[in-house]
């Protein structure tokens, strides 16, 4: 995976429209990224975007994604903080071929003008068949090289208006992101972690993501700390006894309660308990306590130094090849090699 070093204090300043689809693969085929900066470029929108990807190799301990800086001419990038980003390459250096995803970064001072140099670059063939993103209104530009004429996509709302007026040809979505067969785009930093975790969603599960949300949105309080996405029903509020159901799963780990337990405590039948999981979290009961425990093994296993034995109880397996066994087919990985990782 190729990093990127930020530089404080430096200041830096012929062919056809896309006529066939931009996405030869797939989102779940998505591996290398490029990410082409603007000249004031948002600084939090590219930083969550490549820690999705960093976070998803970490937890998987080893390279799912690749990503690159790029610019137009190879030189170090200013962004909206006032400091540089070096670049890998310039776009006339970087081998397209092995790249999979191409994406624009913008940031509310970018210049939404057209750009000759980066239009042309925009409209060849071995762009036009990758697939296409952006970041805050980075999405100008895909839409000046006529990339995005009939497609669906986000910008900032600051910039919607003037958006409409230029690109009328577009299906402008008044949504913090937007992603379809061919385009992902975003309107802003904090959309852009979560449009990059439901393209890491579609190659690698839900289960998945929700570890790297462990990692980087555990502050979310009132959300649960994952994004709107991972819940089908996430605008309805989960009923009250929901709500007890989850809290008493988090709070009897070690001793397990039964689903008829569970059910009592609540005040409603087993049957109840296992319909409210199946509408709003899309799951049963007995996965989502399993994955709870695997989810705290994990934390354990990471920031202390309790023995693989002591953390197998203390998440109510009943043996540690059980646990060992559960813990491999979840994350895809050992528990002893997620504490030498650690």
């Amino acid at each position: 995976m190729s990093g990127s070093n930020f530089e404080a204090g430096s200041m830096l300043p012929t062919d056809d429209a896309a006529s066939k689809p931009v996405l030869d693969k797939g989102r779940d085929e998505m591996r290398n990224f490029a990410f082409l900066l603007l000249e004031n470029f948002s600084m939090m929108a590219l930083t969550a975007a490549v820690d999705a990807l960093r976070t998803a190799n970490l937890l998987a301990e080893e390279e799912l994604y690749s990503y690159q800086l790029l610019s137009m001419d190879g030189i170090a990038v200013c962004g909206d903080l006032g400091f540089s980003a070096v670049v890998d390459a310039a776009t006339t250096e970087v081998n397209l071929q092995q790249l999979d995803a191409l994406v624009i970064c913008g940031g509310l001072r970018v210049d939404l003008q057209a750009d000759a140099q980066l239009s042309r670059f925009l409209r060849r063939s071995d762009v036009k068949n990758l697939a296409l993103g952006s970041l805050w209104n980075g999405v100008f530009a895909l839409a000046h090289a006529g990339l995005l004429d009939g497609k669906s996509c986000a910008v900032h709302r600051e910039n919607r208006a003037s958006f409409r007026e230029l690109f009328n040809k577009v299906d402008l979505k008044e949504q913090a992101y937007v992603i379809t067969d061919n385009v992902f785009t975003c309107a802003g930093g904090n959309s852009s972690l979560d449009m990059m975790l439901e393209l890491i969603a579609a190659a690698q599960g839900k289960p998945f993501v929700r570890g790297i949300c462990d990692i980087l949105t555990g502050d979310r309080i009132h959300d649960g700390g994952e994004p709107a996405f991972m819940n089908e029903q996430a605008d309805a509020q989960l009923p009250q006894n929901l709500r007890d159901v989850i809290a008493l799963m988090e709070n009897n780990m070690e001793e397990m309660l039964t689903p008829e337990e569970i059910a009592a405590l609540v005040g409603i039948t087993r049957r109840q308990v296992e319909r409210l999981f199946q509408r709003y979290l899309g799951s049963t009961p007995t996965r989502y306590y399993l994955e709870l425990r695997l989810k705290r093994a994990h934390q354990l296993l990471t920031q202390t130094q309790l023995s693989m034995s002591d953390i197998s109880l203390a998440c109510g397996f009943v043996s540690y090849p059980h646990f060992s066994k559960c813990y491999r087919q979840f994350f895809n990985k050992t528990p002893s090699s997620s504490r030498k990782q650690a």
